[in-house]
């Protein structure tokens, strides 16, 4: 190794290791995926990755967690941002494409293949996955989708049920076609016009958030129109 590991400080040794295991994760199968090699790319030892994490199913544990946080801080951005969109339907194509990037990364159809695979014996790692890769995701959603509710607090349970429907409706195909390696299949124009396509299918299935799009876009509308008189 290069470096004088004694220079490096924990945050950089452990932020080291999961980049290094992320690559790794990428490039092979659990089973082929060695700690040694890891341990090489981060420019650490084998014994810096034990002291972290006892075993291999702990460190592809510790790699999720992080890969996860990092794609969470973004889908908050969009929706921080989208805040100020003038219809939810705008919002929602915009949290859409946020997914679909998120779903499509390498990152994430790495960890989404190794959960699958790997949660069979080890169940934490599913867990982990769906806790704060999913169920955290429509959580966020049907705080969006809250929002546009008269009285949330009396109907949370059917807007966590919108918001698990909209996930689903935007992320399955795209989640699908890049863990089976078809993921040059979406440019920009296509994921466009999927998020917009899943979009509008949401709302057809959920009126009552429809309404409040058309009733946002008649408004629109009627200012346009008093503006150009």
């Amino acid at each position: 190794m290069n470096d004088d590991l004694q220079d490096i400080s924990k945050d950089e040794r452990l932020s080291r290791i999961v980049a290094a295991s992320l690559e790794v994760f990428a490039d092979f199968s659990f089973e082929d995926a060695t700690t040694g090699e890891i341990a090489r790319r981060a420019r650490v030892s084998k014994r810096d990755i034990y002291a972290y994490f006892p075993n291999k199913h702990a460190l592809l544990i510790g790699t999720m967690n992080d890969v996860l946080q990092t794609e969470n801080v973004k889908i908050i951005q969009i929706i921080e941002r989208s805040s100020g969109l003038p219809s939810l339907r705008d919002r929602l194509v915009a949290i859409g494409l946020r997914l679909i990037d998120e779903v499509l990364s390498i990152a994430m159809s790495v960890m989404t293949r190794l959960a699958a695979s790997e949660s069979i014996r080890q169940p934490l790692i599913g867990t982990v996955f769906f806790e704060n890769g999913i169920s955290r995701r429509i959580k966020l959603v049907s705080e969006v989708l809250s929002t546009y509710i008269a009285t949330p607090d009396t109907m949370a349970v059917a807007i966590f049920q919108a918001a698990e429907h909209f996930i689903a409706l935007v992320t399955h195909r795209p989640r699908l076609t890049a863990l089976v390696g078809m993921r040059d299949m979406w440019d920009p124009g296509a994921i466009q016009a999927h998020a917009e396509a899943a979009v509008d299918c949401f709302l057809r299935a959920h009126p009552i958030f429809a309404r409040k799009v058309f009733r946002a876009e008649g408004q629109l509308a009627k200012q346009g129109r008093e503006i150009g008189s």
